[in-house]
C-alpha cells in the first residue's frame, strides 16, 4: 500500500497545521521525508467551483520529483485531461460524476490514471464539488449501487472517503471499504482517505489490500512519520 501526503491549497496557500503555507516547499519536504506520490487538493475547485490553484499546483506536480494526483471536484473529462497533459500522473473526479453513466465511461477511457470517488455520508453519496446538475442528481444515491455502476461503466479505481470521519482523526473508512470491495471484486484499486489517526488505522487498511491511502493531518500533527507509515503499509 501507497502513503499518499495529502497537500490542500486554498488560495495558493496551504491549509492546516504545517511549517510552511508555500504548497511547493512543503511537497519537496514530504517528499524528502519519504513520500512516493502526493495527493494535491484545490479546495477552491472543491468549494467554490473555481480551480484558482490549477496552474500552481500542476507547477508543484511537475517540479516536487514524485507522481502526483489532483483533487478538488473536477466532473469535465476535459479538465482532467488537461491536468494529466500538464504534469499530473492521475486526477479524483468527484462523485458528483456518479449521476452519470455516459460520464463515467468517458472517464474510463483515460486509463489508469483516472480515480472516482465515493463521498459517503451514511451510506449514500454527498458530493463535495463537480457541476451542480451532476451534484444534484448523484446527492443521496446508495454508495454501493453507485461503486457497482462505475465499474460496469469500467472505471478501474475507486477512491473512498466517509465524510464523517474527514479531518476529525475519527478513523479510516473500513466499513466503507469493506462493503465496496464485496460489490465490486478484487480487480479494482481502492484509495482510501479521511480520519486516519495512527499506525494501526494503516496497517488496518493495508490488511485490506488498499492500493494507497491518503493522509492529511495525522501527519501534519505529528502523529507518524511517512517512513514509519510506509514500514506497517509494507
Amino acid at each position: 500500500m501507497v502513503i499518499v501526503p495529502s497537500v490542500d491549497v486554498r488560495a495558493r496557500r496551504v491549509v492546516g497545521p504545517r511549517e510552511t503555507a508555500d504548497p511547493l516547499v512543503l511537497a519537496r519536504a514530504l517528499v524528502e521525508d519519504g513520500a512516493e506520490e502526493l495527493h494535491l487538493v484545490d479546495l477552491d475547485g472543491a468549494e467554490a467551483g473555481v480551480f484558482a490553484n490549477a496552474t500552481l499546483l500542476a507547477s508543484v506536480a511537475r517540479a516536487c520529483g514524485v507522481p502526483c494526483r489532483l483533487a478538488g471536484g473536477l466532473s469535465s473529462v476535459d479538465e482532467a485531461r488537461e491536468a494529466i497533459a500538464n504534469g499530473f500522473a492521475g486526477v479524483l473526479f468527484s462523485s458528483a460524476v456518479l449521476g452519470d453513466d455516459d460520464l463515467l465511461r468517458d472517464i474510463a477511457r483515460l486509463g489508469a490514471g483516472a480515480v472516482v470517488e465515493i463521498e459517503s455520508r451514511d451510506g449514500f453519496l454527498a458530493p463535495r464539488g463537480g457541476d451542480r446538475t451532476l451534484v444534484e442528481v448523484a446527492t443521496g444515491r446508495g454508495v454501493l449501487a453507485a461503486a457497482r455502476a462505475a465499474v460496469l461503466a469500467g472505471v478501474r479505481a475507486l477512491y473512498l472517503i466517509d465524510l464523517s470521519a474527514e479531518g476529525g482523526l475519527a478513523g479510516p473508512p473500513l466499513a466503507l471499504v469493506d462493503a465496496v470491495r464485496a460489490v465490486v471484486g478484487p480487480g479494482i484499486a481502492l484509495h482510501a482517505g479521511g480520519g486516519i489517526r495512527d499506525l494501526d488505522d494503516v496497517r488496518a487498511l493495508a490488511r485490506r489490500g488498499v492500493a494507497s491511502a491518503v493522509i492529511g493531518r495525522a501527519l501534519a500533527e505529528g502523529k507518524f512519520t511517512i517512513r514509519q507509515a510506509k514500514t506497517v503499509a509494507a
